[in-house]
């Protein structure tokens, strides 16, 4: 006999049409009306599903059902913490483990670099106040309630694109090429997970190619955590083939490289063939870390 359930998973089966797609924020329809969001090559109204604003031009998830938008929130979770970099025209530069960002501050307040602060976020972030103090961050007790193992995770990236002499970051692509320096940026997350005596076993990258031609393209690890000024520092490269879309395996040395106590933050590409791969605009998934380690 059929349970409830059954019957109205079988009613409701085929009638709706759902998906998840990242996009942009545009602005809104009207003031105060819904959001203008861009995905598909174009813009379209959705209905917010919380409180939350994002800043114009903010990656948002929107989500369709039977041919209705509404915006779930940030594609990445804004953080809560930060350090001073410095200030300038009533706006403080603030280190995060997104990477910096800009932030606005009560008026007659006065900041300084290396400051402890907490922000709030929505269209754009602000500084709440000065931290007293960092309570000493909590341990993941791991699979299975205890505290060492196995452990298999998935990085995503925060930030992508390529380099190019005389154009800098030129676009959200990471490109491999003769005149492009391809990268991907995971700002903090990986060595705020991994700790440094812990074994790393096996890493794999996402990867999503839009084109594709030559020689395989050369992957190397960079010490940023998000995008710098100028040209990225690339280390030591190792040639990747792969085919199709899916997950293809780097040098468990990243992973020495990229946990606690290392210096680099993320992965690359350093001239190879020539290869274009999805912004994460396009896809969300590009350049995402999965690492299986051992602590």
């Amino acid at each position: 006999m059929s349970s409830e359930a059954d019957v109205i998973l079988k009613l409701l089966q085929g009638k709706s049409s759902v998906r998840v797609l990242p996009g942009f924020f545009r602005g809104f329809d009207t003031p105060g009306g819904r959001m203008l969001v861009e995905f598909d090559k174009g813009n379209v109204p959705a209905h917010p599903v919380t409180p939350w604003r994002p800043k114009m031009n903010e990656p948002v998830w929107v989500q369709i059902v039977d041919g209705v938008a509404y915006v779930l929130g940030p594609t990445v979770n804004p953080p809560a913490d930060g350090v001073v970099v410095g200030t300038g025209s009533g706006i403080a530069v603030i280190s995060t483990d997104i990477g910096d960002v800009d932030a606005t501050y009560n008026s007659g307040v006065t900041l300084t670099a290396g400051q402890e602060v907490k922000l709030a976020a929505g269209n754009g972030y602000h500084v709440i106040g000065v931290k007293s103090t960092s309570p000493a961050p909590g341990t993941s007790p791991g699979g299975g309630g205890g505290g060492s193992g196995e452990f298999t995770i998935e990085f995503t990236a925060v930030d992508a694109g390529s380099w190019r002499s005389g154009s800098g970051w030129w676009q959200s692509q990471p490109w491999a090429s003769d005149n492009n320096k391809g990268a991907w940026f995971y700002g903090n997350k990986i060595p705020d997970t991994i700790p440094a005596h812990a074994t790393i076993n096996h890493v794999e990258v996402f990867v999503v190619p839009v084109y594709t031609f030559g020689s395989p393209p050369n992957f190397a690890i960079h010490n940023h955590a998000s995008k710098p000024g100028g040209e990225p520092s690339l280390g030591a490269a190792t040639a990747v083939g792969y085919s199709g879309a899916g997950w293809v395996t780097l040098p468990s040395s990243f992973g020495d490289a990229l946990k606690a106590g290392g210096s680099d933050r993320g992965v690359g590409l350093l001239q190879g063939g020539y290869h274009k791969f999805a912004s994460l605009a396009q896809d969300a998934r590009s350049g995402t870390l999965r690492i299986s380690y051992t602590a």
